[in-house]
């Protein structure tokens, strides 16, 4: 980040008062002030909770000047677009108001019931679903069917296989504008799509799992380990 950024946050940071007063926790969220630069961002605090794998970072984004709110839910990250803005006051008043309401609702996500966009899909009922084991191959099974979890662009977290540990996990989406399932793939902290769970409709989705499942997690385990020995 140039210097010439970092000292105009900085000076607003003294002007609207905004790292006094913060919290040692919120809804159970446990604050970390920061307020450093960090390659292309200035972050100033995150609120987590180690237990649940989900926390909420807060910073400013010098290639879009704007300030923002990223969500973590397990090993996910995304932005939440209704905290973009340039305006640094509009910012803090929208954490000022909104943030605990978030918090809230982040914690909740995991126990909450099928989005009203699912629903024809009956997840929630899903025997197949509902027979995913707690732990396979050594990965939790940290997001179910019967809970889904919003993410970005009408996308769902709908399974959810995770070694929080070594930082990769599996992932099935179900996008509400394709109407399709896919799955995603996460490699020690990075991303790659794979197509070997692209579906329709629950039938297909269930035998596509029982066919792939147990080799998809062997093989992102095979190569997280070899990225490591790497």
């Amino acid at each position: 980040m140039k210097e010439e950024t970092t000292n105009k946050i900085a000076a607003q940071i003294a002007e609207l008062h905004f790292a006094e007063d913060l919290p040692a926790e919120v809804e159970g969220f446990a604050t970390k002030k920061i307020f450093a630069p960090v390659d292309d961002k200035f972050i100033f605090y995150t609120c987590a909770d180690d237990e649940i794998h989900c926390a909420l970072t807060t910073y400013f984004h010098e290639e879009t000047a704007e300030f923002k709110v990223r969500q973590r839910i397990g090993l996910t990250e995304f932005c939440l677009t209704k905290f973009f803005t340039e305006d640094f006051a509009h910012f803090k008043e929208m954490l000022d108001d909104e943030l605990a309401d978030v918090l809230k609702n982040l914690r909740g996500l995991r126990g909450g019931k099928v989005n009203r966009f699912l629903g024809e899909l009956k997840l929630d009922s899903w025997a197949y679903g509902q027979s995913l084991p707690a732990t396979l191959e050594g990965f939790e099974l940290f997001i179910k069917p019967a809970a889904p979890v919003e993410v970005t662009n009408g996308s769902f977290i709908v399974v959810n296989y995770a070694d929080f540990a070594q930082g990769s996990d599996f992932t099935l989406y179900r996008n509400i504008y394709t109407d399709e399932f896919s799955g995603e793939r996460r490699i020690n902290g990075a991303p790659q799509v794979i197509y070997a769970f692209d579906a329709k409709t629950t039938d297909e989705l269930e035998a596509k799992l029982k066919d792939n499942l147990v080799a998809e997690l062997r093989e992102i385990r095979r190569l997280s380990s070899t990225m490591i020995l790497g």
